[in-house]
């Protein structure tokens, strides 16, 4: 199976250089699309969510990629272990590394680097490896999502043989270090290290924070819910499916939780920190976003509107999918570009039941204090 997963860190949902990471990445256990996006080419870029799509795809329905968090390396000691909120992961971040607010995972004090941690279900496990398995096809499968492999290496972690992609990714201008580590068992891991080329992060660095990763006990979907920068209740016929990276959450409607065709309806509202690129218009960043969300971008806005959103001035765009799909896409930006986004995907003959528990969902979504 194909998998799409895109290796964006930063979480791309947003345009040129950056579209590819926030991406809407499919998440773990449905066809789900993350939505995220991200400016500073610090947090991460677009593509890194490509790649986790990408590998969500592979399960068709294993979500990941996310460009979104970028590593940042600094001197030569490592920090004591620390656990990543909403995770099983716990690791040694360089020093100056501080857990990020907005994903699961660390960022460094400049936001020019950090460290990404996602986690997939375990029966992707074997799929994704696939993407691991020698040079060459770890070169083939990551050039479709903008990254040149150098060579693939193994680590010793916590026991196990972990086998270690790294490359570079060139993104805002910007040539990307990166190490994109694949962790197996229950829940496979991904975690990918990213940061600029001229940044003081050193290959051995990154190796060193790789090679302290430990797994404990899995946190539960309510605190991994709980975690989010955010707040969203769901509205019937939806219920709660997966969370992503600490920064996504997706619904579905319906009894499947792996929906690989898209046959049943699918609502992710995820957050950044920091806006793809500079613009103060909210429609004209929606569009944007729209433009680099896999499933929805290439398809036709029906319909647009200013409205209230995340406690703000929002907007919101009705359109259509490429595969003749509907879709309906909030966003609210803060002024200090915090914002956030809902993305709802739905088949075509979908009630209007289930348009107005959209925007009952919508309605509800707001940052937490």
């Amino acid at each position: 199976m194909e998998a799409q997963v895109r290796v964006v860190h930063a979480a791309r949902l947003v345009p040129q250089g950056l579209h590819d990471a926030d991406a809407l990445s499919s998440a773990a256990v449905v066809r789900s699309r993350h939505l995220t996006g991200f400016r500073r080419v610090s947090i991460g870029s677009m593509k890194e969510f490509r790649m986790f799509d990408y590998l969500r795809r592979i399960t068709r329905t294993v979500l990941l990629s996310l460009q979104a968090l970028l590593l940042v390396g600094c001197s030569q000691a490592s920090q004591p272990s620390v656990a990543v909120p909403g995770s099983v992961v716990s690791l040694a971040p360089p020093p100056g590394f501080a857990p990020a607010p907005n994903f699961s995972g660390f960022v460094s004090e400049d936001g020019r680097a950090s460290i990404l941690v996602a986690e997939l279900p375990a029966e992707t496990g074997a799929v994704v490896s696939e993407l691991f398995a020698d040079n060459a096809t770890a070169r083939e499968r990551f050039a479709s999502q903008g990254v040149q492999v150098e060579r693939l290496e193994r680590i010793t972690s916590d026991g196990q043989t972990i086998p270690v992609v790294i490359g570079s990714q060139d993104a805002h201008g910007y040539t990307f270090g990166k190490w994109i580590a694949l962790f197996s068992g229950s829940p496979t891991v991904m975690i990918t290290i990213q940061a600029p080329r001229d940044h003081e992060l050193t290959h051995k660095q990154a190796v060193r924070v790789l090679e302290s990763v430990t797994r404990g006990a899995q946190p539960t979907l309510e605190q991994n819910v709980a975690a989010l920068p955010f707040t969203v209740k769901a509205a019937s016929p939806f219920r709660l499916l997966n969370t992503l990276a600490g920064s996504a959450v997706m619904f579905t409607a319906g009894k499947l939780d792996t929906d690989p065709q898209g046959r049943q309806p699918l609502v992710t509202v995820a957050s950044m920190l920091s806006l793809p690129f500079d613009s103060d218009d909210v429609a004209e960043i929606s569009d944007e976003l729209i433009a680099g969300t896999v499933s929805i971008q290439g398809g036709t806005i029906v319909s647009r509107t200013n409205t209230h959103f995340a406690g703000i001035a929002g907007h919101r765009v009705d359109g259509l999918t490429p595969s003749g799909n509907r879709y309906r896409h909030y966003l609210a930006v803060w002024p200090s570009e915090r914002f956030v986004r809902l993305v709802a995907i739905l088949p075509a003959d979908s009630p209007q039941e289930v348009l107005d528990a959209v925007d009952a969902m919508a309605a509800s979504v707001q940052f937490r204090k």
